[in-house]
């Protein structure tokens, strides 16, 4: 991480190499520099709460720099650390009127979008402030760049610049099918009903970015999950047992209560006495063909029933045969010529 850069940058022989590595090393040490001092700022605040009214809260331009740092490196605990060092009230919300609008103009969903890094994704989406330690300006007040109210600070169809969204910049980067997974599946549940909805200052939507650029594995992810949500919502009929319990309804002026689901009962009559119709029709239909196909069968049956039946009479029985001296029977028979 860190050491291995520093450490790379002293054993650098080349000219180029060196200057680049010598760069990397001052940008670690200053944020190794600039996260003390963040840190010392935050224990000061724990310690003393608002018994030093001196405290100068930590400037919002370096700040951004640490967290700016920390998501090129994929830092996701430490960006978590920082957020909730800034809902702590240890960072000034600068010219900003909340510290949820401080990080919008940050775009920091947008930057982890653009470094196709699903778990840093995910973690803004995710992320909700302790209101309870929050001592920021407008962190009462949960304030957002489009006046709604919401426990989650970062959103799929947050505008940027240009009036893009992560959902936009996604649909238009290539190798981004995980990324577009994670914001279509944010605990708003927003990025689904923004891929067609939220436009951009041209009027395009995500949807048209991917058709544009030909990402069609994109279309196919989001159909897909429209299709399932569509096919696990349920609606509720309130069907009559019977004509007379409908009749009953539409004389007593019954009313449903107004529930979330839908309970329809704006059925006509004549409507419904032709639909019975006709199911009494095919019931009949279907009742008349099955005993044709089946009556030939049963006739065979018992015919061939009937004649094993006398057949087994004739061998198990004891008939006489007049004319000769005493009675036949077939278990006296010999074979042979005598």
């Amino acid at each position: 991480m860190l050491e291995d850069a520093i450490q790379v940058a002293e054993t650098a022989t080349d000219i180029h190499t060196l200057a680049e590595t010598m760069d990397i090393k001052n940008q670690s040490l200053d944020y190794i520099h600039e996260m003390g001092w963040l840190l010392h700022r935050s224990h000061l605040k724990f310690r003393l709460g608002q018994l030093d009214p001196n405290l100068v809260p930590f400037p919002l331009k370096r700040f951004e720099w640490l967290v700016q740092f920390s998501m090129d490196h994929d830092w996701c605990a430490v960006v978590r650390k920082l957020l909730a060092i800034m809902f702590d009230g240890t960072v000034d919300a600068g010219e900003h009127s909340s510290f949820e609008l401080a990080l919008f103009h940050m775009g920091l969903l947008h930057r982890a979008v653009r470094r196709n890094c699903r778990p840093m994704v995910e973690l803004l989406l995710r992320y909700t402030p302790d209101k309870q330690q929050s001592g920021g300006p407008g962190t009462q007040q949960n304030q957002l760049a489009d006046g709604r109210d919401s426990r989650f600070v970062f959103k799929p169809d947050a505008a940027g610049p240009a009036g893009l969204t992560p959902l936009h910049v996604a649909a238009c980067s290539d190798g981004a099918e995980n990324v577009l997974d994670a914001l279509t599946d944010d605990p708003g549940l927003v990025g689904i009903d923004a891929w067609k909805k939220s436009r951009d200052n041209t009027g395009l939507t995500p949807f048209d970015y991917a058709c544009m650029r030909g990402h069609y594995s994109y279309i196919h992810l989001i159909q897909r999950k429209i299709d399932k949500k569509s096919e696990s919502s349920y609606v509720v009929l309130d069907i009559p047992s019977s004509l007379v319990d409908y009749d009953s309804k539409q004389k007593d002026g019954h009313k449903l209560p107004n529930f979330a689901s839908l309970h329809t009962e704006k059925i006509e009559m004549k409507a419904m006495q032709q639909h019975l119709k006709v199911c009494e029709r095919k019931l009949v239909y279907g009742a008349a063909r099955t005993s044709l196909v089946y009556r030939p069968a049963m006739l065979s049956m018992v015919a061939i029933a009937a004649v094993c039946v006398c057949v087994a009479l004739l061998f198990k029985s004891s008939p006489e045969v007049l004319y000769v001296f005493q009675p036949f029977r077939w278990e006296m028979l010999k074979y042979g010529s005598s």
